[in-house]
């Protein structure tokens, strides 16, 4: 245990996951709890941990969520503790619960997939990375199917298809510990060029460009109007829908509708209108 952590680094440095679940430990506790660990550190002369401050820390349980581990943990880091000191007092303190919060995971995900947006035709490329204490295995899913030839860090759909837009998932297998990563959105546009297989096509560089522009249309009163912008980049471009410089509520897709009955009707005339799309 003492060598699986940076014994020199500060309590401070520990992930805020790693404190939360260290703190539901020792908050429940009682023979081998937050206070016992205050009465050790306390008969260490370095950290002077003492009776006014085990106080301060028991107030904590008047508050909504107040932790007093975190409140003497807090105070530990702030006098120098380590973490390599904080592994010796709850060694001495016997709680094995509260010492298996400190040990690293079996597998952590260090990179995760990132949505993205692209032309039909592009290379998609979607990452994860992890590491563990046994052999990797990863599998990649679009929802709940299996991807062909999805069993690495890196999954390349090349050239990508309309079908291929979707959601996508990574599986990585570590022995017997199994972790999810985040999903990933794919968003894949159709250009006025059809999809053709054989050409080159570069990936998407991250950087958001519009590639499908609102066209002017001229309309009779009561007709539908139907407007697209596209967008490509990573992460997936949002929208929104303008009318003569007004926000149009709800207007948050690709193709901006307007159904029939919403234009005028009064006289069959041409009606002439400013929509634009804002990419953010």
């Amino acid at each position: 245990m003492a060598d699986s952590l940076d014994r020199s680094s500060k309590i401070s440095s520990l992930k805020e996951s790693v404190v939360k679940k260290l703190c539901e430990v020792l908050d429940k506790s009682n023979n081998k709890g937050w206070r016992k660990l205050g009465e050790i550190v306390g008969s260490d002369k370095r950290f002077k941990v003492s009776s006014d401050d085990m106080e301060m820390c028991s107030l904590r349980v008047l508050e909504v969520e107040g932790s007093p581990s975190l409140m003497l943990l807090r105070l530990m880091g702030e006098r120098g503790c380590t973490t390599g000191h904080l592994i010796d007092y709850l060694q001495t303190l016997s709680n094995s619960e509260a010492l298996q919060c400190l040990k690293p995971p079996a597998l952590q995900i260090l990179i995760q997939p990132q949505s993205a947006a692209l032309m039909c035709g592009h290379n998609l490329r979607l990452s994860c990375y992890a590491v563990g204490r046994s052999p990797l295995q990863y599998r990649w899913f679009k929802s709940r199917e299996e991807v062909p030839h999805g069993a690495t860090p890196e999954l390349l759909i090349s050239p990508v298809r309309l079908k291929d837009a979707g959601f996508y998932i990574c599986r990585i297998n570590s022995g017997d510990v199994c972790e999810f990563s985040q999903w990933a959105q794919v968003d894949v546009l159709n250009g006025s060029t059809p999809c053709a297989s054989g050409q080159s096509y570069h990936s998407v560089d991250g950087r958001m460009k519009v590639v499908i522009q609102p066209q002017s249309q001229h309309l009779h009163a009561g007709e539908a109007l139907l407007l697209e912008c596209g967008a490509v980049g990573r992460p997936i471009p949002r929208y929104q829908w303008y009318r003569n410089g007004v926000l149009i509520p709800n207007a948050t897709k690709r193709k901006l509708v307007v159904p029939s009955e919403q234009n005028p009707t009064r006289h069959p005339t041409l009606t002439s209108t400013r929509h634009r799309c804002l990419d953010d």
